[in-house]
């Protein structure tokens, strides 16, 4: 299966998705947590989990030989 980091034509589309991944690994790893799904999360939580992701993302980007 080919890399998506690598493949995907749209990187911001990589960013949201990764970051609402992480979001719900919060939520998994918090039981009883007060935590909201992504869609009612605050604009500033899903602002700082997004960032979070493109940061990843650019350093991914480097361990696979790109330049990110």
């Amino acid at each position: 299966m080919p890399c998506r980091i690598c493949t995907t034509n749209d990187q911001e589309a990589l960013v949201d998705e990764l970051a609402r991944e992480m979001w719900a690994s919060c939520i998994d790893s918090d039981p009883g947590s007060e935590w909201q799904p992504w869609e009612q999360a605050e604009p500033y939580w899903q602002r700082i989990f997004r960032q979070d992701a493109a940061a990843f993302l650019k350093v991914a980007h480097r361990g696979h030989g790109q330049d990110g």
